[in-house]
């Protein structure tokens, strides 16, 4: 196994610096992300006491404007031509605005009007998630695609940005309650966190920015060639695997999204302490941490889509039997086991996937569109992360939970508890049904020659 990449040929094997700096950029990413998607909400009820339905509806309005700027931002990396290279080019430009945003988020005035504290979570949520987070999280995953076109190489990039994702997350969720506990738990305890979080981020984002290429995109020096709009959204939206990929993110994503921003509530409501957040989480993020790269193994010999298959039934099977049975923190670990088992599995290969489809659409029309294509997964999952937020949001605030309270309502826990497990196995259980018409994998080889073989006719 080589330590660098020494060559520039498109179909090149990256050496192992280059592929963690990759990943490094998902680290970085996770550290603000995750605080968002888990843990932003509860600050915003449970710290500072601002009222769940109406935050919900915030970011419900957040998200719609979020998606614009996705598509737009994926229009933009595809006619991005710097000496940095498309994608490359966008993290150098936001890594620092995208830390500062983060920090913002926590810097609600605490002596000011409910009206204007609800102001500011929407704009700062608005600059951290529909702006600088678009415009760094959209040209990183278009990387992918262009580091290299080598499909053995794209699996492994594919298992190593959620290997980032996950790392991140771990190492928010494992200590986020703790170090918030040891400095006080109030919202200043929160803010120095947050910071620290921050700036380890933007570490990561630097040793991404500093040690990876693009090569599968035109020389800089070169004419810049004619990007058809048309024939972009033409490779795109006739392309069905491109659409079953999209919906199997989105609601993968939902799923562990909700599951995610719901375990705080279901440690505190349900189980009785958050301190038991971090026990079952934490057993969740390492089983997936493991069994992605078990993952490597099984995927050239029983595909993406099996692989799939597997890991959300196991996902959705999990949840449903954790819903019906009494709640207790054993039982929470365990089950978190084997949905951990199930992410592992199918977050492997979902950025692969996505980048199979692009490849085919390529394939099928003339047309790449990796900017606007990636552009529209990550549009998929903020929006499955903003729409869980709001449905987490107004289903407890429906249930009738006070963050206030030391021991929440009958209907509080059935609220919870239907978010934390039913919501999660009936997204799992719609990637099954898609997953079940996906047969890319079977004609994949051929396509991919062939591809080639245009790539350098041109």
């Amino acid at each position: 196994m080589k330590l660098l990449t020494r060559s520039k040929e498109q179909n090149v094997e990256l050496g192992m610096v280059e592929r963690l700096a990759y990943m490094s950029g998902n680290v970085g990413i996770a550290f603000i992300n995750t605080i968002i998607a888990s843990f932003l909400l509860f600050f915003y009820t449970d710290v500072l006491y601002l009222n769940a339905g109406i935050l919900g509806a915030i970011i419900l309005a957040s998200r719609l404007f979020d998606g614009v700027t996705d598509i737009i931002m994926g229009l933009i990396v595809d006619r991005t031509f710097s000496k940095h290279g498309r994608g490359r080019a966008w993290l150098i430009r936001m890594c620092i605005p995208y830390a500062v945003s983060g920090i913002l988020l926590m810097l609600v005035p605490a002596n000011a009007s409910e009206m204007i504290q609800y102001i500011y979570v929407f704009i700062t949520y608005n600059l951290c998630n529909a702006v600088c987070l678009t415009a760094i999280y959209v040209p990183y995953n278009a990387m992918s695609v262009n580091l290299t076109s080598n499909t053995k190489e794209r699996g492994i990039i594919s298992v190593l940005v959620m290997v980032g994702a996950v790392v991140g997350t771990l190492i928010v969720q494992s200590t986020v309650d703790a170090a918030t506990t040891a400095l006080g738990g109030d919202a200043m305890a929160w803010r120095i966190v947050i910071t620290i979080y921050a700036l380890c981020g933007l570490v990561c984002h630097i040793f991404c920015i500093i040690c990876t290429r693009e090569r599968c995109i035109p020389a800089v020096e070169n004419e810049k060639p004619h990007v058809d709009i048309k024939l972009e959204l033409k490779a795109l939206f006739t392309n069905r695997y491109w659409l079953m990929a999209i919906g199997c993110v989105f609601f993968g994503l939902f799923s562990t999204s909700i599951l995610g921003g719901a375990g705080m509530y279901y440690a505190k409501g349900v189980l009785g302490d958050t301190a038991y957040y971090a026990s079952f989480a934490n057993v969740m993020s390492i089983t997936q941490l493991v069994f992605l790269f078990v993952a490597i193994i099984f995927v050239p010999k029983i595909g993406k889509r099996n692989i799939i298959l597997i890991g959300m039934g196991l996902i959705s099977l999990s949840a449903l039997f954790q819903g019906l049975l009494p709640p207790s923190l054993p039982s929470a670990i365990v089950f978190a086991g084997m949905k951990g088992i199930g992410a592992g599995f199918a977050g492997a290969v979902f950025y692969a996937l996505v980048a199979d489809t692009i490849d085919y659409g390529e394939w099928k029309v003339g047309q790449k569109a990796e900017g606007v294509g990636v552009s529209a997964m990550t549009f998929a999952t903020k929006i499955a992360q903003g729409l869980s937020t709001v449905l987490l949001g107004w289903i407890i605030d429906f249930g009738g939970y006070d963050g206030a309270a030391q021991v929440q309502t009958e209907s509080a826990v059935l609220a919870v508890n239907s978010a934390f497990n039913y919501i999660p196995a009936f997204c799992c259980g719609c990637v099954v049904v898609l997953m079940l018409f996906y047969d890319l994998d079977k004609k994949f080889p051929a396509i991919q020659k062939e591809l080639e073989a245009r790539r350098k006719t041109n």
